[in-house]
């Protein structure tokens, strides 16, 4: 390969590597992409410069047979190289998409979401958060786990007109739709503590509208949220605990999928069972018991 080759292969790497930055992809999705298209490209032991229909074919079948990827792996290569392939096309090293939508395996629904957080987790991280953080992001945290609230629902919540007494509250969901949802005796007494004994000694207790006060008066952003629980956990989020809300009430058969649906905040049933897919380790509990002869 010529010296001049070389560098236009450099450089068009290099410009691969912008236009997936602008693309907004993360620095996870970047090096992820990176490690696939490197293993192709060796594999054949080609320069980076096209990507042959023959190639996709032979290596779907070496990742399957030989490698014996799972369907994920090799659906998350395939993602990465239709994503070069795109590229190429773009600045004119290739015609045509070599990647088509039959190559990609369908995979069946896993028993759980990847974020699915247990109740024993959660409540170790919970125990986390009110011995080292102020009690306002406690109070956050314990309403998230004890309603299945979306964080950006929980901080719009405003302090007036907030009434405990029916075991209610009054949300703002997404589209800026209304809906009632029902609290939880530890939902209501987070909420009281937090306005009896913590709210009230902000500086800024009687000038901002919102239940939970920012360092600054206004309300609270959810990055702000998201960083405290990175800083106690690399899994949980606040739409982890959320999940878990969900498929608590449920497989504790507390709340069924219509009033799941009402407490959510969602408009269509089959997006409640996104939440809702059985643990493994309820399902091995029911089928312990179970026989057959």
């Amino acid at each position: 390969m010529s010296e001049n080759m070389n560098k236009n292969i450099t450089n068009l790497l290099d410009e691969y590597t912008n236009y997936l930055e602008s693309e907004g992809k993360s620095i996870n999705t970047i090096k992820s992409y990176w490690k696939d298209i490197n293993a192709f490209f060796v594999h054949f032991n080609v320069s980076p410069s096209t990507i042959k229909r023959n190639q996709i074919i032979e290596y779907k079948e070496y990742l399957q047979n030989v490698k014996n990827n799972n369907a994920k792996s090799i659906n998350r290569a395939l993602s990465g190289l239709k994503s070069y392939n795109e590229f190429l096309i773009l600045k004119g090293w290739q015609e045509n998409l070599v990647i088509l939508s039959m190559d990609y395996i369908k995979v069946q629904q896993p028993f759980s979401s990847p974020t699915n957080v247990s109740l024993k987790q959660a409540k170790i991280f919970m125990d986390k958060i009110k011995k080292n953080e102020p009690y306002r992001n406690y109070a956050i945290t314990t309403l998230i786990a004890n309603t299945g609230l979306r964080i950006s629902e929980a901080l719009n919540i405003k302090i007036n007109g907030l009434t405990l007494s029916d075991d209610e509250m009054i949300i703002i969901g997404k589209g800026n739709k209304q809906r009632v949802i029902i609290l939880n005796p530890t939902a209501i007494e987070v909420i009281k503590e937090y306005i009896t004994n913590h709210r009230n000694k902000s500086s800024y207790a009687d000038k901002c509208e919102y239940l939970f006060i920012s360092n600054k008066g206004g309300r609270l952003q959810p990055c702000t949220i998201e960083r405290i629980f990175n800083k106690y956990s690399n899994k949980i989020t606040p739409h982890c605990l959320r999940h878990c809300y969900a498929t608590s009430v449920l497989e504790n058969e507390i709340l069924d999928l219509r009033q799941i649906q009402q407490q959510l905040g969602h408009s269509r049933l089959d997006t409640v069972m996104l939440y809702t897919h059985p643990t493994k380790e309820k399902m091995k509990q029911k089928l312990n018991g179970f026989k057959i002869g």
